[in-house]
């Protein structure tokens, strides 16, 4: 359940009243979603970065190889699958849209599952270099906003 601080970020973003089912008033649409997923993983990535940038600057060994190799592979490529199924549900004709809606909430709940079972991720967000990251408080609630849009 997203914190009232992580409703109110996503509601902003989508530009619906905050604290109110998006079925009540304004539904989001496939572009403002494909928004809010961007806006947080940009978010995100530019927060890894700056981890990266601080497990370099230690110059240890082990760190480096962390930084180099593994804080952006949390992922086997569920964010190119969603950014795909989210265009893919702009694009749909009327008849389709139903069906790429589905699939977007699908490659989302996918997505996050694979984030969030990562064995980096918890390191990431409690990480000792004080580098908030955004995983739980911006990257997942966009993602659940994405699975119930439907």
């Amino acid at each position: 359940m997203p914190t009232e601080a992580e409703s109110a970020w996503v509601a902003r973003v989508l530009g619906i009243e905050a604290g109110t089912d998006s079925s009540a008033g304004k539904d989001p649409q496939p572009s403002d979603l494909l928004a809010l997923f961007r806006d947080a993983k940009d978010e995100v990535d530019a927060a890894l970065e700056r981890l990266r940038g601080a497990l370099r600057d230690t110059e240890d060994e082990d760190l480096i190889r962390i930084a180099d190799l593994g804080l952006f592979g949390m992922t086997d490529g569920e964010g190119v699958g969603l950014m795909k199924a989210l265009f893919e549900w702009r694009a749909a004709s009327p008849e389709q849209r139903a069906a790429r809606a589905k699939a977007a909430a699908a490659a989302a709940k996918a997505y996050k599952d694979k984030v969030f079972a990562h064995k980096l991720a918890g390191l990431v967000e409690a990480n000792p270099f004080g580098v908030p990251v955004g995983l739980k408080s911006r990257l997942g609630p966009a993602l659940d906003a994405i699975a119930r849009a439907i």
